[in-house]
């Protein structure tokens, strides 16, 4: 049976300036133009490097085309997650997995273009030790998301400067480059929802960050999907402080209206919705807690080569 990744420790033989980290579903039309792109990039930065892949347990042909990428590029190597975990797990079984004094993370639809990454480390290292990331962003200006993601996301940074009690630079998401100990930190952690950028907010991390315009994407629509939108941003504002914020003010007014009122089926209500407005800013912190804590079980993370051998 393939060896399970409890932890990658990297000696100093195999240690490199930085990895590439792409996180890979069912990728099959699009992983090896990916690879290629990231070691293309890679050869042009004229360091050292590696390129990660994280298959998240593809049932298509992509663990096939990596273990081919495997044998012909030395820079490339990968591993594969089984079952499919998600992508917040793909994402930290790069963290961890990566050798490189750097880590970015890159989308497989290449809308984060690894062209853009060595912007971003040039950036990270004019940076002092109070800086642990590096992120692209790109206005809404020059995108063409579907209007409902523009609109969803245009709500979201308002709420969040206008509420957050751990504040996101504007756009800093999941498209980035951090220090080794920075990745190595958030891959231990237990959250599954909410953006890099809103963890490395809730844990006090500095953040900077570099513009670049947004390539579209291959596909016509986004793969998280709508549900998989909304959840990551309201994971993103529990853990900014934003959904506490907004209970305890919640709460605060139908407590006040309450009070003021002579009418008791008013005073119920209002204690009821008081009640309610308490108890989501309770879940909202108990949220926070689980996802800032550092996980006890391992991901069922394999070298790729033996995962491979064993499903044919």
């Amino acid at each position: 049976m393939s060896r399970i990744l409890n932890e990658q420790h990297t000696d100093s033989a195999d240690s490199v300036d930085l990895s590439f980290v792409i996180p890979m579903y069912k990728e099959e039309d699009i992983a090896r133009e990916a690879v290629e792109r990231a070691v293309r990039v890679g050869k042009n930065w004229g360091r050292s490097f590696e390129v990660l892949a994280v298959d998240d347990g593809s049932t298509d042909a992509t663990p096939r085309i990596l273990a081919e990428l495997r044998a012909t590029t030395p820079e490339f190597r990968w591993v594969q997650l089984r079952p499919n975990c998600g992508q917040p797990a793909s994402s930290k079984a790069g963290m961890l997995s990566a050798r490189g004094a750097m880590v970015c993370v890159l989308d497989a639809d290449m809308q984060t273009p690894p062209e853009v990454v060595p912007q971003l480390v040039a950036a990270l290292e004019q940076e002092g030790p109070d800086v642990a990331a590096v992120f692209g962003v790109t206005s809404t200006r020059k995108r063409d998301d579907p209007a409902r993601l523009l609109a969803g996301q245009a709500v979201f940074y308002f709420l969040e400067t206008r509420f957050g009690r751990h504040p996101i630079p504007h756009g800093a998401s999941s498209f980035f480059v951090m220090r080794q100990d920075v990745a190595r930190r958030l891959g231990d952690l237990t959250f599954t929802k909410g953006n890099v950028g809103a963890i490395m907010a809730a844990l006090g991390l500095g953040m900077r960050t570099v513009s670049y315009v947004k390539p579209k994407s291959y596909r016509d629509d986004s793969r998280l999907g709508l549900r998989g939108h909304v959840e990551e941003a309201v994971g993103s504002l529990a853990l900014t402080g934003v959904l506490s914020r907004f209970g305890l003010a919640g709460g605060a007014a139908a407590a006040i209206a309450g009070a003021r009122s002579g009418r008791r089926w008013v005073r119920v209500a209002a204690g009821l919705a008081a009640a309610t407005s308490l108890g989501s800013v309770a879940a909202a912190e108990r949220f926070n807690r689980r996802s800032l804590r550092v996980s006890s079980t391992p991901l069922p993370m394999f070298e790729g080569e033996a995962a491979v051998l064993e499903q044919v």
